[in-house]
């Protein structure tokens, strides 16, 4: 019996598995409630400030279902990132092997990306932040397709949330216009 082809096997197989990162959402749709967004958009503020924020976040995504979804609105649309206490807004663009974002704080810009045609080899983006931070985002959709939330790490250690689709941040896109 000749064990070192299966040992080199298996030590391939595994080492496959330290590349995702911690934490990693590791599906690609979930049941994402109202007030899973509004729990994500509303974190970064004091407990005063929290609950008006969450009723406005609900009564944004009531006001949403409503609505038509613009053109292009089920492959594009508006991306939230909450890190460091800051919201930074800006939009996403995605097709069945791609996906890139793009967001701003107003001072600080990070994009992210996959294209499984350069090489990507899961639906992990990686991040770039113009001071310099990189790292990784996962993202899931929520159940309708159109809209979700995800975690961004940086190696800094920064951590945030994301959320994204125009149900949870039509209201929000429309205050920025």
């Amino acid at each position: 019996m000749n064990r070192p082809p299966l040992v080199a096997l298996l030590s391939i197989l595994l080492g496959g598995c330290a590349l995702v990162p911690p934490n990693h959402l590791g599906a690609i749709t979930t049941n994402v409630s109202p007030m899973d967004y509004a729990e994500r958009l509303c974190a970064h503020l004091d407990l005063e400030s929290y609950s008006s924020c969450a009723s406005r976040v609900l009564d944004d995504i009531d006001e949403a279902r409503l609505e038509r979804l613009p053109p292009g609105g089920s492959t594009s649309g508006p991306f939230a990132v909450l890190m460091d206490g800051d919201i930074y807004l800006g939009d996403y663009r995605s097709s069945p092997f791609a996906a890139s974002f793009r967001v701003s704080n107003g001072r600080h810009h990070c994009r992210g990306g996959y294209d499984v045609f350069r090489g990507s080899v899961d639906a992990l983006f990686d991040v770039y932040c113009d001071d310099g931070r990189s790292g990784w985002a996962d993202i899931i959709r929520a159940s309708d397709g159109r809209n979700g939330i995800g975690k961004i790490a940086l190696d800094d250690g920064t951590e945030g949330d994301i959320v994204f689709g125009y149900v949870p941040l039509g209201g929000l896109v429309s205050q920025a216009e």
